[in-house]
């Protein structure tokens, strides 16, 4: 696991810089009692990130942690590593974020590559894509001006 946490780490270092944290007070999801809970990192001071490699049902359960998460905007990024399918896992994330976070305000990613496979240029390239598509939905909502 610690080889494909590291390549989603890497991922959005190389997307993000400075601006990608995964540690400190700004990635805890505090759930009112017992220590918080953690997700894999955030970007600037309004997304929130988790990273996820392992089989369907822990990808979705790790969900819970980036909707309870204080950011407004969520960026769930899929490794394929170990579910069967990582576009149907993918699909069925966005199906529970619907039921929790407006659509605009999340998006899910599958990555190309893993720990196992390095694709960082085309990971890179689709984690900035769902970064700057979540961004710019919130400007245009805040301006009142969409195309379509």
């Amino acid at each position: 696991m610690g080889t494909h946490s590291k390549y989603g780490r890497k991922v959005m270092t190389a997307a993000f810089g400075s601006e990608f944290k995964h540690w400190g007070a700004s990635v805890e999801v505090d759930y009112g009692c017992g220590p918080p809970a953690r997700i894999d990192g955030v970007v600037g001071g309004d997304v929130a990130v988790e990273i996820e490699s392992r089989v369907g049902k822990q990808v979705r359960g790790a969900l819970c942690d980036l909707v309870f998460h204080r950011f407004p905007k969520k960026l769930l990024v899929i490794e394929p590593v170990h579910m069967t399918d990582a576009e149907v896992c993918a699909e069925q994330c966005r199906l529970v974020l619907r039921r929790f976070v407006c659509v605009n305000d999340f998006r899910v990613v599958v990555l190309r590559g893993s720990g196992w496979a390095d694709r960082l240029d085309a990971d890179v390239a689709a984690v900035r894509e769902a970064l700057a598509g979540l961004r710019t939905q919130s400007a245009e909502i805040a301006t009142g001006s969409t195309d379509g």
